[in-house]
């Protein structure tokens, strides 16, 4: 026994598009994650570098 049905224009859209909203947040999540990759590239730890102070003269023989 075949079934006919009809779809009017509101039933035939029963079946959701995908709308570009998912594709928002996973562009923002790269970006962010992208941003940080930068930032900690760039900062981070700085090499120790030598400190040398002037002692005068008459320090040193003391």
């Amino acid at each position: 026994m075949k079934r006919n049905r009809s779809f009017s224009s509101f039933e035939g859209g029963s079946r959701r598009r995908r709308a570009s909203l998912p594709i928002i947040p996973i562009v923002a999540v790269a970006v962010l994650v992208a941003l940080v990759a930068l930032l900690w590239s760039r900062g981070g730890e700085r090499p120790q570098a030598r400190v040398e102070k002037a002692i005068p003269a008459e320090k040193l023989g003391q």
